[in-house]
């Protein structure tokens, strides 16, 4: 069953730039999905227009799940209020919905433990965290809501290679238990088809998916997967596919 439809989807800034222009995609349920592409391709307009912090010039987004009403954003800078501490982070969106129960205090404990922070780092102000501590809170932040979609624009660019790959072993992890149905956006390619179900390039001018391509890997998948012949096959591939649509 699709979680999303784009259908005739065009976005345009100004009267005559066409930035994205997406005839039809279905995103399964659940599914993880990861968009690659040169800059300026219209990844992040695409994220924007699912989160619906921006609009369509023509066509529509539908969520065609019924239980997909509920959508988190994790940007590639962690966005911390520094004179909160990371739990008071993590429990902002919760506070700007309701008052915040028992169960969400119990939920607030449990998405901070799920990212991998110890309990005197929820303590912990921003400017006294790593960033890929904040990260890791910015993740929290966005769980907590228990969404059924989440959005992940670039989240670990800024981070070495190690931290990189640490958390996105984290993050699958937290996905094989929560399935939510994720878009990832990258330019990563190895981190792309290590995360995702399926893997869809993009080209610019205007922005355009050129291939889509299902990954063949079964989950769950661990670091070893990385030194894989097959995973070093496939992400050549990818990347092959990449060159040609970054000089098409």
């Amino acid at each position: 069953m699709s979680s999303l439809q784009f259908r005739q989807i065009e976005k345009k800034f100004g009267l005559d730039s066409l930035v994205l222009s997406i005839d039809e995609l279905d995103i399964e349920s659940g599914g993880f999905v990861s968009l690659v592409g040169p800059s300026g391709c219209g990844k992040s307009t695409l994220l924007r227009l699912v989160a619906g912090l921006d609009e369509p010039t023509q066509g529509e987004v539908t969520l065609t799940d019924p239980n997909a009403s509920e959508q988190a954003f994790v940007f590639q800078d962690a966005n911390l209020i520094p004179w909160r501490t990371a739990k008071e982070n993590v429990r902002l969106p919760l506070e700007l919905r309701r008052t915040v129960t028992a169960e969400d205090h119990a939920a607030i404990n449990r998405a901070i433990q799920m990212v991998g922070l110890r309990s005197e780092d929820a303590d912990k102000y921003p400017r006294m965290l790593s960033g890929g501590m904040r990260m890791r809170v910015s993740l929290a932040r966005a769980m907590v809501t228990r969404p059924n979609i989440m959005l992940l624009d670039e989240p670990f660019a800024a981070l070495d290679d190690l931290l990189r790959n640490q958390l996105n072993e984290q993050l699958l992890g937290i996905w094989s238990t929560q399935r939510w149905t994720s878009l990832f956006v990258t330019h990563n390619v190895p981190e792309a088809v290590f995360l995702s179900q399926r893997v869809l390039v993009m080209r610019s001018h205007p922005g355009r998916i050129m291939a889509d391509l299902k990954v063949p890997f079964d989950y769950p998948r661990t670091a070893s997967l990385r030194s894989d012949p097959e995973f070093a096959r496939f992400c050549a591939e990818v990347i092959e596919i990449l060159a040609g649509v970054a000089v098409g």
